[in-house]
């Protein structure tokens, strides 16, 4: 067995690879937001008519959640630090 030692350079990966893997993860992530909105309006029964404070649960998801998880996950993995 034949052994391959590191020259003590550190790790080795594609840093274009490991940028473009996150970028397509977040693009993932922030269309699977886009999911349940229609879901609460389609829903059998009604669940996005559900009121709370006076405003229903679709106009919560799409004013306010929605756009506060999007945030959140373009925060987290889209923007990377300067390497």
């Amino acid at each position: 067995m034949v052994q391959h030692t590191d020259s003590g350079t550190g790790p080795r990966y594609n840093r274009a690879v490991s940028a473009a893997r996150m970028r397509w993860i977040g693009m993932v992530v922030l269309t699977l937001l886009l999911v349940p909105l229609p879901l609460l309006a389609l829903m059998p029964g009604a669940p996005g008519a559900v009121r709370v404070a006076g405003i229903s649960l679709v106009w919560w998801y799409a004013g306010l959640v929605g756009p506060a998880l999007a945030a959140a996950v373009a925060t987290a993995l889209l923007v990377r630090t300067p390497e």
